[in-house]
């Protein structure tokens, strides 16, 4: 983008047709190209940390126009500025985990409880099911991830923590390859605020000793082979009904879908800075 191209005022005028757009300060529009850049994955610090000098020499603009334009970048999460005489910009494509963690943050600003997430999680993972299992290239996609993890799920059993790690690994899979992006995005960060809360019971479980019966691991395993043989012969609503089940028995056992004074902990998935 020139100078040109940022100084423009895209404002409707005398003769034209629409309403007269408010005018945008320079930063923003400025803010608006690096992060066109970013997203297309043209703007990077691959080389080195993003100058504010360098930004200033490439686009003509004033100096508080280029630190405006990366306040409103650091805000938005795309970039980090580090201060000092070698001082710049990381850049932050934007990550699941931040968006995520943003999302959770609104929850517990709510004072919604786990509870009221595990529900959630009951309605939409047999959603996630029935889309695995209605996929036509599932014996190439699905099918081996799901069975290569339920191998490993098995042998877990005597490690109650690797158990847990591995039943969260399993419906991340089938949240992956359901086959519709928007989903897998969205119920993503659902589902991996709630396993949070599901490892760090399981970590606490296994601290107080209190394991939940061999029967009990056992059952959430056969559920899994189910679940597979389902989406492996293309039964959606069949899988929809097993995907439900397998929640509503084991959401109980973590007493995390059942007290509602239990608010959601956003902490839990909060990335690393």
């Amino acid at each position: 983008m020139t100078k040109g191209e940022i100084m423009a005022e895209p404002v409707a005028g005398r003769g034209t047709k629409g309403p007269l757009l408010p005018r945008r300060r320079v930063g923003e529009r400025l803010a608006d190209e690096l992060r066109d850049q970013i997203l297309r994955g043209e703007l990077t610090t691959d080389n080195g940390l993003l100058k504010q000098d360098e930004l200033f020499e490439q686009f003509k603009v004033s100096m508080p126009s280029v630190r405006e334009a990366m306040r409103t970048l650091e805000t938005e999460g795309l970039i980090t500025i580090r201060r000092g005489n070698r001082g710049g910009a990381e850049v932050h494509p934007p990550q699941l985990e931040r968006a995520g963690y943003v999302f959770g943050l609104v929850l517990q600003s709510r004072n919604v409880s786990v509870h009221d997430l595990g529900l959630a999680v009951r309605r939409l993972d047999p959603m996630c099911a029935e889309m695995c299992a209605t996929r036509p290239d599932r014996m190439q996609t699905v099918v081996p991830a799901l069975r290569e993890i339920h191998h490993r799920t098995e042998a877990s059993l005597g490690d109650f923590a690797k158990f847990v790690a591995c039943m969260k690994e399993f419906h991340e899979a089938l949240v992956r390859n359901c086959g519709n992006q928007t989903f897998e995005l969205l119920f993503g960060m659902l589902e991996g605020l709630w396993y949070a809360h599901e490892e760090e019971w399981a970590a606490r479980t296994v601290m107080e000793g209190e394991l939940p019966g061999t029967e009990a691991t056992r059952r959430s395993i056969e559920c899994h082979a189910e679940l597979i043989r389902a989406i492996e012969q293309g039964d959606g609503p069949g899988a929809a009904i097993l995907a439900r089940r397998h929640q509503e028995d084991t959401q109980p056992q973590a007493n995390l879908g059942v007290d509602p004074a239990v608010v959601v902990n956003a902490q839990l998935i909060r990335p690393p800075d």
